[in-house]
């Protein structure tokens, strides 16, 4: 079957359609616990742009765009960027998925004042979370329309409890705070998904998964995704980044001065090994638990005290496995055999991010970023 898209775009607040546009050269993309990015581009000339709403129908920052895949929506977000060029008569259009949101709304009690702070007591980490974003959508004008857990594989509850307190003069972003709960030893995910509701209109929903997302690889299962050299990955790129790596963190807390809260954790199996003293710092001025603060630190090092590895894998959409049937969270299986790796390599890895190409000159072209790090 012909691989069909359609670029639907919606007023941000009451998501009505106010345009559907011809957009070539896109790429978009998706990222495990943050927001990918979305380009393309519209050559005006020879085109009716008064009739398809062009100038009005993708305002900046007021315009979500939804993109449509054979009748299933694949990717959505907000429109932040448009720029238009008379020379070669195209209009370039960036957007980023609906987290990106949340990176511009900020954690207020709804007192509208720098005094007062939201506070939460032994609460479960995913309903906070929920909490966030509840309480960022209650805001005057702040609703965009999410909807919560609408996926079936998503976890409403993890059973660990947490305290916060977001002070108002700290005015953090939500996306910040979220990020900053899902990062700690026993974190969770969490994403934007969007679909097509009952009426057929496109729909968002904030997710959260615990412990995480996606389906784990297991041999016995006939039906894993396998990525081999040779066979349905077309290229690779393979990147060991020791300057991420962190063996020793200083976790700071809330506070100031001699009282500021300070947790440090560090990875003794690998200075034990030898490794020299690779050091760095996370601020987390929201914390005033030492124990939330260490569980913090400790989820860092456990993510990078070994140089993170990560593979971008070129592979067809149309080749088992193909694309829809693997999700950004998803563990893969890769097989290498090549001059680099003249012995094999073998190995897990998760899927952290996502970008396609629908290729509207040429076919689809899917990048996978895999990293057998822990996230």
């Amino acid at each position: 079957m012909a691989t069909s898209y359609r670029y639907l775009l919606a007023d941000l607040v009451t998501n009505q359609i106010l345009a559907e546009l011809p957009l070539t050269g896109v790429n978009f993309g998706q990222q495990l616990n943050a927001a990918g990015t979305m380009t393309g581009h519209l050559l005006v000339s020879g085109v009716n742009s008064t009739g398809l709403n062009v100038l009005n129908g993708s305002i900046p920052g007021r315009t979500a765009i939804y993109i449509d895949r054979n009748g299933q929506l694949v990717w959505g977000g907000v429109l932040w960027q448009r720029e238009y060029s008379s020379a070669d008569q195209l209009v370039k259009l960036t957007a980023r998925e609906f987290l990106s949101y949340f990176e511009r709304r900020r954690i207020t009690n709804g007192t509208g004042t720098a005094y007062g702070a939201l506070a939460y007591t032994g609460i479960d980490q995913l309903q906070i979370a929920q909490s966030l974003v509840s309480n960022a959508m209650g805001a005057a004008y702040g609703n965009i329309g999410l909807l919560y857990n609408q996926d079936p594989l998503s976890t409403a509850t993890s059973g660990v409890t947490l305290s916060r307190v977001y002070y108002n003069y700290e005015v953090k972003t939500v996306f910040n705070a979220i990020s900053d709960l899902s990062k700690q030893s026993n974190g969770f995910d969490f994403e934007i998904s969007v679909y097509y509701d009952g009426g057929g209109n496109p729909a968002k929903s904030f997710n959260t998964y615990y412990p995480r997302s996606g389906v784990m690889y297991s041999a016995t299962n006939p039906n894993a995704p396998v990525f081999e050299l040779g066979g349905n990955i077309a290229e690779y790129n393979y990147l060991e980044d020791g300057s991420k790596a962190i063996n020793q963190i200083y976790a700071l807390g809330a506070g100031s001065n001699e009282g500021k809260l300070i947790n440090i954790a560090n990875d003794s199996v690998k200075l034990t090994a030898g490794w020299g003293l690779l050091e760095d710092q996370a601020n987390y001025s929201d914390i005033t638990d030492p124990t939330v603060l260490l569980g913090l630190a400790t989820g860092q090092i456990t993510a990078v005290s070994y140089p993170p590895i990560t593979l971008k894998i070129v592979a067809p959409p149309y080749v088992n496995p193909t694309f829809g049937s693997y999700e950004v969270g998803d563990e893969v299986r890769v097989r290498i055999l090549d001059s680099f790796f003249p012995n094999g390599y073998d190995a897990i890895f998760r899927i952290i991010g996502l970008t396609v190409a629908p290729g509207e000159d040429g076919p689809e072209r899917i990048t996978l970023t895999v990293t057998t790090g822990t996230y």
